[in-house]
């Protein structure tokens, strides 16, 4: 199973990158661990986590071919 995760705005600069792709990750904890190992920069970022571009308010299984989103905080104005 391959799922895309795309990094925006702080949370790349943060992660060095704007894109990663994982194998063999069943849900968004699951990801969330395996990005702070991979990435331990993130692990002191405020996120949001979107699942095909629907925002996961709890923990979602992943499916082969997701698309996930690491979100920096929005602010308005």
């Amino acid at each position: 199973m391959n799922i895309t995760v795309r990094f925006f705005g702080l949370v790349a600069e943060v992660a060095g990158s704007s894109s990663a792709e994982l194998t063999d990750i069943a849900d968004c904890n699951s990801l969330i661990e395996k990005l702070n190992t991979d990435f331990p920069k993130l692990n002191n970022c405020q996120y949001s986590v979107a699942v095909n571009k629907i925002i996961a308010t709890e923990n979602i299984n992943l499916n082969d071919g997701d698309e996930v989103a690491l979100l920096p905080p929005f602010a308005g104005g």
